[in-house]
């Protein structure tokens, strides 16, 4: 199904930033850049579904503009957890935000997920259409993690709402996901960008749009809890910084600044999606050539090293 010189593209994961996908998308298909493969992690798989399925920005912009006003979506209770985006800090602001965070908490420790597998699904079905994965209009593949086996599972078949579901399923927010004996959840945990899956299911090059921000330059962590999490960050960044080095070419939207609940900033995402793929053109069209010579030569350095990083190979290419 991968043969012959393909782009691929790494759609990762982050909530509401993961918006800016659907920009970086909108550039890509306006300056014919080809799209041969995508491989999405968490939000990254929603869009990346969507895009597969209708091989039109526009049209997937429009479905989530539509699901994300919906009296449907607002039910998912996702505002309770948003952190006002003007509000500055102060005493009435972080004891606000410390109620939110232990009723949160709280409700951690007694349910499986904030949100219930029922509307989990009802969401799911609203925004993803009816199909299998073997029937995108591009081909498609999700990355969930095992929480069971402690494993990164690349789904390339299935129900495409069944397998975004396991790649969305946020430990806390959102319900595991039986899938084939696996119980998955959120592919973050496992690869954050998904470059490497991309590279390993064909690609000759990869396209890697990196839209999440674990850690800040900061100081003052004084709680455990605020250290435990810190800590953590800083974990998944590492092994974010180490995948995305295996892209040929790293799209980084400026999204910082929003919240992760914060779907609501789908406009400015969006724009800010466009403005980051607008500066990499020209490097991902030198890549492009690069990499079609390199595959006319039968050598691809991206993917033999990518390949020696998951002991499939050594870094000479011998098995």
């Amino acid at each position: 199904m991968f043969e012959g010189f393909k782009v691929g593209l790494a759609l990762g994961g982050g909530a509401a930033r993961g918006l800016a996908h659907i920009g970086v998308l909108k550039v890509l298909e306006e300056c014919e850049i080809p799209i041969d493969l995508i491989v999405g992690t968490s939000v990254g798989a929603l869009v990346g579904g969507v895009y597969a399925t209708t091989r039109n920005a526009a049209a997937t912009e429009r479905r989530f503009r539509d699901f994300i006003f919906s009296k449907q979506f607002k039910r998912a209770k996702f505002d309770f957890l948003k952190e006002s985006r003007q509000a500055s800090p102060g005493l009435l602001y972080n004891f606000v935000s410390l109620i939110k965070k232990g009723i949160f908490y709280s409700f951690s420790m007694a349910k499986t997920s904030w949100i219930s597998a029922e509307h989990f699904e009802h969401n799911i079905n609203g925004i993803l259409d009816d199909v299998r994965l073997e029937e995108t209009k591009i081909p498609f593949a999700a990355v969930a993690t095992d929480i069971n086996r402690g494993e990164e599972v690349v789904l390339r078949q299935g129900l495409l709402r069944h397998v975004v579901s396991a790649s969305s399923a946020v430990p806390g927010l959102l319900p595991p996901v039986q899938i084939d004996g696996h119980l998955l959840v959120d592919g973050g945990w496992t690869s954050k960008v998904p470059v490497i899956p991309a590279l390993r299911l064909g690609a000759s090059m990869v396209i890697g749009v990196d839209v999440s921000k674990e850690i800040e330059d900061t100081s003052g962590y004084r709680s455990g809890l605020n250290i435990m999490v810190r800590a953590n960050a800083v974990k998944a960044d590492a092994l974010k910084e180490m995948q995305c080095r295996f892209a040929d070419v790293l799209i980084e939207p400026d999204v910082d600044h929003v919240h992760w609940a914060d779907f609501s900033a789908i406009v400015e995402c969006i724009s800010l999606g466009e403005e980051a793929a607008r500066r990499k053109i020209g490097e991902i069209r030198h890549q492009m050539k690069l990499a079609r010579w390199s595959s006319l030569l039968g050598y691809s350095r991206s993917r033999r090293l990518a390949r020696a990083y998951m002991k499939q190979e050594d870094p000479d290419g011998t098995t």
